[in-house]
């Protein structure tokens, strides 16, 4: 069984909360949210780079998670549980809007007039080039890289191999590079 890693509280408090969740304790539904709430609402945002829809969905994740909390069937940890109902609901947010993100919607970078870009700016350059590319892209680069969760447990929560994890990170990389390459940033 795939299991998530997760830094400072650990799964069996997680496993603990829910438990207590199962019988209506609110402070333990306070407490799984305080430590889940963050990372939630960071991956819904970097998907649909829209504030307000991001916390829309991270309230409705937290909802189910109140409600379902008897549903859990643990095989799985609690936090990677949470990440399946918040992918589940974000993307049906996406397929809500059907209209992703244009990419004329943003502006372009690669101003030869432009001076050097200090690292600070870099940053927030590769922040742009991330919601230019596809919502499946930005998703498993934002597993990869920003929760840091290995390609098994990505396959598991994706619930598709981990040769077609290691296919679309490879793939997201490329869109990335290009996007950024577009923008008139160095990417090596």
């Amino acid at each position: 069984m795939v299991q998530l890693m997760i830094k400072g509280p650990n799964p069996e408090r997680e496993a603990g909360l829910l438990e207590r969740i199962v019988t209506g304790d609110e402070k333990a539904f306070s407490e799984l949210y305080g430590l889940c709430s963050k990372s939630v609402y960071a991956y819904i945002f970097r998907i649909l780079q829209d504030k307000t829809m991001a916390e829309d969905v991270q309230i409705e994740v937290f909802t189910q998670v109140w409600k379902g909390a008897g549903t859990f069937r643990g095989q799985s940890q609690v936090k990677t549980w949470i990440f399946g109902i918040a992918r589940n609901l974000t993307l049906n947010e996406l397929r809500k809007r059907k209209n992703l993100l244009n990419i004329d919607d943003f502006p372009q970078l690669n101003d030869p007039k432009q001076p050097e870009i200090d690292t600070c700016d870099q940053a927030g350059l590769v922040k742009q080039a991330m919601a230019k590319i596809s919502a499946k892209h930005r998703e498993i680069l934002d597993l990869v890289f920003f929760h840091e969760m290995r390609y098994e447990e990505i396959a598991a929560l994706l619930d598709i191999s981990v040769n077609t994890v290691k296919t679309r990170v490879f793939y997201a990389k490329e869109a990335l590079k290009k996007k950024m390459t577009l923008m008139g940033v160095s990417h090596d």
